[in-house]
Order: C-alpha cells, then sequence, then structure tokens
C-alpha cells in the first residue's frame, strides 16, 4: 500500500512524501527511525476514495476562466508548480475551486503528473486535462494553456450571446402563461357569476369559455400532480442515452430552429478539436476527448464513428461525411484542411463561420418571435373581451 506522510526534519523543514508499506504502523515505525517528526500518515487510496466522493461538485464556468488566466500568468512568470497552485488555492473564488485546486496540488506533491491531478479531481472538463497533458508532452504547457484560454473566452461569448438573445422571448412566454393563469383563475369565475346572477343567455363562446375555466380551477390539484409526475418521467427518460439522441434527431429537424441547432453543435466540435490539435495531441486521441466535450449526443455518436474510421487509415473528412449529420460547407472546409496541412486553422475557420451563422440566425429567430408572442399575448387578451363582453351587448339590446 501507498501512504501519503507529511513530517518534520530535525532543522524544521516540513516535508511531504509517498511510503510503501503494509501498514500504516509500519510507515509510522520506519519514519521515526530515520528521525522525522510525524504529523500526518494517509491511505493514498482513502484519498481517492474522499476526492471521488467529491466530484460531484464542478467548477463554475467564470471562475474556471479566471483561474485559467491566473494560472498562465504565474506560470510565465517562472514561479515554482507547488507555489503556483498554493497561491492559486489561497485566491479561489469558490469553496469548489478551492477544494479542487488542493486536491490537485497534493496530487502533484505526490508525484502525479499535473494533468493526471487534474483529470482525478473530476471537477473539470476532459479537455483541460488532456490540452494540459498535451502540454506536457510537448514541453510548451504556457503555450497550450494561452490557446485553452482563448477557447475558453470564445466559447464563453458565444453562449453568453445566446443566452442574452433568449432572455426576452423566455420573458414573453413567462408572461403569456402568468396572464393565462391569473384569467383563468380570477377574471372568468366573476364573470360567471355576474352572468349567473343576470341570468341572461350566453352565446358558445362564452359558455365554452367559462366551463373550461371553471374545470380548470375544479382539476387544478389533479393538472399540477400530472404536469410534476411527466417532469419527473421526462428527467429519468433524459439519462437514457437513447432518448436523448432520438430527441437530437427531431431537434435537428424542426423548421428554422433545427438548422440553427445543427449548427451550434458542429462548431462546439470544430472548436474543441482544433484546440486539442493545436495543443499537439494526436487525431485519434483529440477526437476521443472532443467527442467527451460535446453536449449532443447525436454528434458524439457520429464522432465515435469517424474516429474508428480514421483509426483504420481513412482521412477525418471522407470519415465525418460518412456519418450523414455534418454539413456539406464544414466537411469541405475540412477536407481541405487536411489536403493543405493545416486542419487546426481550418477547424478554427468551421467555428468561426458557424458561430457567425449561428450568431445571424438567432438574430433573425428572436425579431421573428417577439412580434409572434406579442401577438399571441393579444389574441388572448382579445379573445377574453370578445367572450365576456358579447352577453353584455346582448343584455344592453334588450333593453327597451
Amino acid at each position: 500500500m501507498e501512504f501519503v506522510c507529511k513530517v518534520g526534519t530535525a532543522s524544521g523543514q516540513v516535508l511531504t512524501q509517498t511510503e510503501r508499506a503494509d501498514s500504516e504502523a509500519d510507515v509510522r515505525l520506519r519514519l521515526g527511525a530515520q528521525g522525522y517528526y510525524i504529523f500526518s500518515v494517509r491511505s493514498k487510496e482513502l484519498l481517492k476514495t474522499r476526492l471521488s466522493f467529491r466530484r460531484r461538485s464542478k467548477v463554475r464556468m467564470d471562475d474556471f476562466v479566471i483561474f485559467n488566466q491566473q494560472f498562465l500568468t504565474l506560470s510565465k512568470s517562472g514561479l515554482p508548480l507547488q507555489n503556483s497552485l498554493e497561491l492559486l488555492a489561497r485566491q479561489a473564488r469558490s469553496r469548489e475551486l478551492g477544494v479542487a485546486l488542493e486536491s490537485v496540488r497534493s496530487g502533484v506533491r505526490s508525484g502525479d503528473l499535473l494533468s493526471d491531478a487534474f483529470e482525478a479531481t473530476g471537477r473539470f472538463p476532459k479537455i483541460y486535462g488532456a490540452i494540459v497533458r498535451a502540454g506536457e508532452r510537448s514541453g510548451s504547457l504556457d503555450k497550450v494553456l494561452a490557446q485553452y484560454l482563448s477557447y475558453q473566452k470564445i466559447s464563453r461569448n458565444f453562449r453568453k450571446k445566446i443566452l442574452a438573445a433568449m432572455i426576452y422571448p423566455s420573458f414573453l412566454i413567462f408572461f403569456l402563461i402568468i396572464l393565462i393563469s391569473f384569467v383563468v383563475s380570477f377574471i372568468v369565475p366573476r364573470f360567471a357569476e355576474l352572468y349567473s346572477d343576470l341570468q341572461i343567455k350566453l352565446p358558445h363562446l362564452t359558455q365554452m369559455t367559462i366551463a373550461f375555466s371553471l374545470g380548470a380551477r375544479h382539476w387544478a390539484l389533479e393538472i399540477l400532480l400530472v404536469l410534476i409526475l411527466a417532469a419527473l418521467g421526462l428527467r429519468t427518460a433524459w439519462k437514457s442515452i437513447e432518448v436523448r439522441m432520438a430527441w437530437d434527431r427531431v431537434k435537428f429537424r424542426l423548421p428554422l430552429a433545427g438548422a440553427l441547432l445543427l449548427k451550434f453543435s458542429v462548431a462546439e466540435f470544430a472548436r474543441s478539436l482544433g484546440t486539442l490539435l493545436q495543443g499537439g495531441l494526436p487525431v485519434i486521441e483529440a477526437l476521443e476527448t472532443a467527442q467527451a466535450s460535446i453536449t449532443s449526443p447525436l454528434i458524439a455518436k457520429a464522432v465515435e464513428d469517424a474516429k474508428r474510421e480514421v483509426t483504420g487509415g481513412r482521412s477525418l473528412g471522407a470519415s465525418l461525411r460518412s456519418t450523414g449529420i455534418f454539413p456539406a460547407t464544414a466537411l469541405d472546409m475540412i477536407e481541405v484542411g487536411e489536403a493543405t496541412g493545416a486542419l487546426p486553422a481550418m477547424l478554427e475557420s468551421v467555428a468561426e463561420f458557424y458561430e457567425e451563422d449561428v450568431n445571424i440566425d438567432l438574430s433573425a429567430l428572436v425579431a421573428l418571435v417577439d412580434p409572434v408572442m406579442i401577438s399571441a399575448v393579444a389574441v388572448v387578451v382579445a379573445f377574453i373581451l370578445v367572450a365576456f363582453y358579447l352577453p353584455l351587448f346582448s343584455l344592453y339590446a334588450q333593453v327597451p
């Protein structure tokens, strides 16, 4: 067994080292015989178990970007790695990041490679461990970290643009749901009481609206329970890769939004693969890591199929084309990049092309959604006004 030991020397120096022994007692006996002051002796397996128990808490992307900027700066300054990690762990912007960096520092101190220590935490993206490993192998960690930081900033800004563009349509949808709920819960029942007291014959439109509203109020708890059960069922089904792939096939065929979602996934893949190749990773390993970082399971499956064909000696462009998923423009650009020996740069161009395309399409889609949602709100309001003022007009006509 391996034990991580924190000991002190007679001169006052504190050391952390790894010892092999059959038990903790043997380690303490050996270190004591060597004249060390023993502060702690912990099983390496136990440390890894505790670490894996904490893996669920991921580091926030904003904190991760700032950490990478600081890590790159310290790395360029020539500060020793242990000191850099200690300083960054102390200044971490969140508890999750601080705990993760302490774990990385402990792993490096125990003799692990920096890339292995990052991967062992389970709190960082898999692509990050691969990028750091590429920097370690090539001896140009600073350059690789700079490339990854640029990738992070571009991807983060791209996602924030998409989220910002969806805020207003989401607000309109939320407002429409609140409006309908308010009308069904408060407005319609009061009109129903008024017309019941007046004992007048109601038009069919008004009768249908009142019946729907009263029925919705009567079955409100049951409807809410069904919605909750449906949400739980969908959440459970979403864990199945088959269900998620089926949804991907549907969403990529949606009118207007389908093409936009596909372009987003292609840009995400091209950006990840291009960054990994620029870091010096071989194509097969880069494809494997890029596959793990793709959010779309259908695209990830296509990349996995392409990886098998590339392993068999086929070109990347031809392998991706055989999947039938990727757009022709992206495939043509990738094939040109392979032919000219500039595949990483061409993948960056593919990502930029589709990111710009997504921005344009998203702006057009949001511009279309806004009037549609406003029209929907107007239709709901107009329907309510017509349904409940028609009886008043009829009553007014009956007055001599």
